[in-house]
């Protein structure tokens, strides 16, 4: 198996609410929901600045994630930050 050193960064349809959510993942273990939105168009546009901030090489640390997320405007925040195995 070739080692994964590239991260997924996706929009996921909530098909039961009609939301979408913003993930990543950094590795093949966790999944990280950065965000809820109510249209596809903000949460395309909260991961195209994920990635362009990820490829500045300004998000290192979990408390860089945090500052990160604390940057998404109040409507489009996830309710908890969720790593999921």
């Amino acid at each position: 198996m070739v080692p994964r050193n590239q991260i997924i960064a996706c929009v996921i349809r909530q098909y039961g609410t009609g939301l979408y959510r913003t993930c990543v993942s950094l590795d093949k273990n966790k999944t990280i929901c950065l965000s809820t939105h109510q249209d596809e168009a903000s949460a395309s546009e909260t991961i195209n600045r994920f990635l362009e901030t990820y490829q500045t090489g300004k998000l290192n640390t979990l408390g860089d994630f945090l500052d990160f997320m604390s940057s998404i405007p109040s409507q489009d925040k996830a309710d908890s930050l969720e790593i999921a195995a």
